[in-house]
């Protein structure tokens, strides 16, 4: 099983707030990009992907136009642990500057 479909991440602009209805509230793995450079500035995994794009504006981490928030939604099926440990792999992989741990941690749950 696969945690993501394969294909490169759907890219919206944050601040066209036409894009952002798309944008589903659904758990998966995002990534915010500096569209001059399209360097990996932020990796991060959210149980909803909307809040979490809008909680980025409000921090301004997703400021300006040069912001890009890109997405993949999680496979229903996916765990928790699986998510984390892909989360672990891009931080590794793109080494954003924003990101100021390692990530895969997560926060704690209530069962």
């Amino acid at each position: 099983m696969s945690l993501y479909k394969p294909g490169r991440p759907t890219e919206v602009k944050p601040l066209d707030p036409s894009n952002t209805r798309k944008v589903p509230s659904a758990k998966g793995e995002y990534r915010i990009i500096n569209s001059n450079t399209r360097e990996v500035v932020y990796v991060g995994v959210s149980k909803d992907l909307n809040r979490r794009m809008h909680d980025h504006i409000r921090s301004g981490k997703l400021s300006g136009d040069n912001s890009i928030f890109a997405y993949k939604q999680a496979d229903g099926r996916a765990s928790q642990a699986r998510i984390n440990d892909h989360e672990r792999s891009k931080i590794e992989q793109h080494k954003p500057e924003l990101n100021q741990r390692a990530g895969g941690a997560g926060r704690p749950y209530k069962r």
